[in-house]
């Protein structure tokens, strides 16, 4: 009886809540950062690269016409405006390989040696071959880039080949095919840690 009675006071209480209670007003809507735009991507990157540039040459335009017919992802644009130096790697790694590519060949194509240079060590910075020795060979090859006792004609070479050589699909290779390819690796750095000490450059 008294079960039933509590019951009944509890059904009450529930009808005369729903029927007296308002409507719950609406979340507030949240306000959005500022938006970047490819304007402001072009900026950080001009910014960023800044050191491997003449000062008279310019990068805004290129730079903003990739970014808009590429249709740079929010990532990448947010990355690159905020970019400093040396974090041209990074952020080129939110863009997708071809969309990569062509950002670097609109940076690299038509300024001075250093830009391609640091072209090509971003490029080795996305670069995963997934064979270790020969991704241990890329990360090598990265880092002679940087050393400047060696003549910056050959570290161009060096960058431009390496990237382009092992930027060739290696997914569903044979064990014997990625054996071979450790090999052909672990001889490449070899070769490269003694052009290095030759040059005077730590590997």
């Amino acid at each position: 009886m008294l079960y039933d009675v509590a019951v009944k006071l509890v059904l009450v209480a529930l009808v005369c809540a729903c029927g007296s209670s308002k409507p719950a007003p609406a979340p507030p809507v949240p306000l959005s950062n500022e938006t970047r735009g490819c304007t402001e991507a072009a900026a950080g990157i001009e910014r960023g690269t800044r050191g491997i540039r003449e000062p008279e040459a310019s990068i805004l335009a290129p730079m903003r016409a990739r970014c808009h017919d590429d249709t740079w992802p929010p990532a990448a644009i947010d990355c690159f405006a905020e970019m400093t130096e040396d974090e041209l790697g990074k952020c080129a790694g939110k863009l997708d390989d071809k969309k990569r590519e062509r950002m670097f060949a609109a940076l690299g194509g038509n300024y001075q040696d250093r830009t391609a240079v640091a072209v090509a060590v971003a490029r080795l910075a996305n670069l995963k071959v997934g064979v270790p020795e020969c991704d241990h060979f890329v990360t090598a090859v990265a880092t002679v880039l940087g050393c400047e006792h060696m003549p910056i004609e050959t570290r161009l070479q060096l960058g431009s080949e390496t990237a382009d050589f092992w930027s060739l699909p290696t997914d569903h290779l044979s064990a014997d095919a990625q054996q071979r390819m450790a090999t052909v690796c672990g001889q490449s750095l070899g070769a490269l840690q003694q052009r290095a000490a030759e040059a005077g450059c730590k590997l």
